[in-house]
C-alpha cells in the first residue's frame, strides 16, 4: 500500500531523515517510536508531502507521490491525517468543520455529509456538540472530531501524529479508545507516539528511528522483547510507565 525507498529530507543544514525505507501492508497497524527529534513527524508528514523530501521515493497505491505531476488533493482523499493540535477551523461549528472537505471536494452532497456526521458524532458521543464551536470543547473533544473529520472521507490509510500530546493527562484515554476502535475496523494505520502502554496494544508493526534512520522494525513483540538492540531497550526503558 505505501512504500518509502531512500527518503531523505533536510531543513538547511539539519538532515533529518537519512534515506529510510519501509513498506506498510494494507491493513498495517504501525507505530512509530523514537526520541523527540528523531524525525518521526516529518517522516509522517512526507507520506502525504506536506513536506516534500529532499531525494529518495514514496509511492501509494502503486503511484509515486514524489513525481512532479502527482494531483496530491486526490490522493490526500485517500490519505486522512489527524494532528496534535486539532487543525479544527475556530469559526466553523463542528458539524461544518465535519463536513467541510466532502462537500467541497464533491465526495458527498451536502445532505449526505450532515447525515453521515450526526452518525459519526453518536458513534462518540458527541452529537449534542454538533452546533458548538471548537473553543466550546475540551480538548479530548476536539480531537474525537478531528478523528470523525477524518473518518468521513473514508481513507484507505489513516496517519496520526502525536494525537494525544496536546491534552491534559485525564483527557488522553478517550482519544486513545476511539483510535483503538477504529483500529478494530480495520483501517491502515500509522501512528506517532509515545504512548508505549498503547502501542503494545495498538500495532502490529513498530518502527524505531533513531537519529533519522530505522534502527528498527519488526512485530511488537520484537520490539517489546529483551532483543539485542541496545538504542530501542534504552529508549523503552526511559519510556516504561
Amino acid at each position: 500500500m505505501l512504500e518509502v525507498k531512500d527518503l531523505k529530507k533536510s531543513f538547511f543544514n539539519n538532515e533529518v531523515l537519512k534515506g529510510v525505507n519501509l513498506t506498510i501492508e494494507k491493513g498495517d497497524r504501525v507505530a512509530i517510536i523514537g526520541p523527540s527529534g528523531c524525525g518521526k513527524s516529518t517522516l509522517l508528514r512526507c507520506f502525504n508531502m506536506l513536506e516534500k523530501p529532499n531525494s529518495g521515493k514514496v509511492i501509494f497505491d502503486g503511484q509515486e507521490l514524489t513525481m512532479e505531476d502527482v494531483q496530491l488533493s486526490f490522493v490526500r482523499r485517500k490519505m486522512g491525517m489527524v494532528f496534535q493540535q486539532f487543525n479544527l477551523f475556530p469559526h466553523l461549528t463542528v458539524l461544518d468543520n465535519i463536513i467541510l472537505a466532502p462537500v467541497v471536494l464533491s465526495v458527498l452532497s451536502n445532505e449526505e455529509a450532515k447525515k453521515r456526521a450526526f452518525l459519526l458524532l453518536r458513534s462518540i458521543g458527541l452529537e449534542d456538540k454538533a452546533n458548538s464551536y471548537p473553543n466550546q470543547l475540551s480538548g479530548g473533544q476536539k480531537q474525537r472530531v478531528a478523528i470523525v473529520r477524518t473518518l468521513i472521507m473514508d481513507p484507505e490509510i489513516i496517519l496520526f501524529d502525536e494525537p494525544t500530546s496536546a491534552l491534559d493527562p485525564e483527557m488522553v484515554g478517550e482519544v486513545l479508545d476511539l483510535i483503538m476502535e477504529v483500529a478494530n475496523r480495520g483501517i491502515t494505520m500509522v501512528l506517532v507516539s509515545h504512548e508505549m502502554n498503547f502501542v503494545k496494544k495498538f500495532a502490529n508493526k513498530v518502527i524505531f528511528l533513531d537519529e533519522g534512520k530505522i534502527s528498527f522494525m519488526g512485530s511488537v513483540d520484537e520490539a517489546f522483547s529483551q532483543n539485542d538492540n541496545v538504542r530501542l531497550q534504552d529508549f523503552l526503558a526511559k519510556t516504561a510507565k
